[in-house]
């Protein structure tokens, strides 16, 4: 029987600012730091696939 190849869904931020900066999490993991505009209010990054989507009502309930 084959392993079990399904990928996890990339994590989704809500941010309260439309220039956002990833670093993957920093640590031995992470990647190079880099920049992304929310002008159409989400970017996804290209190192680590996380998605950052502007909303400041659900931003403001993130741990």
């Amino acid at each position: 029987m084959p392993a079990d190849t399904t990928t996890p869904a990339p994590e989704v931020i809500y941010v309260d600012k439309r220039r956002v900066a990833c670093d993957g999490g920093g640590g031995a993991l992470g990647h190079p730091l880099v920049w992304y505009s929310l002008e159409d209010d989400e970017a996804v990054c290209g190192y680590c696939g996380r998605k950052f989507i502007f909303d400041p009502e659900k931003a403001a309930k993130s741990p």
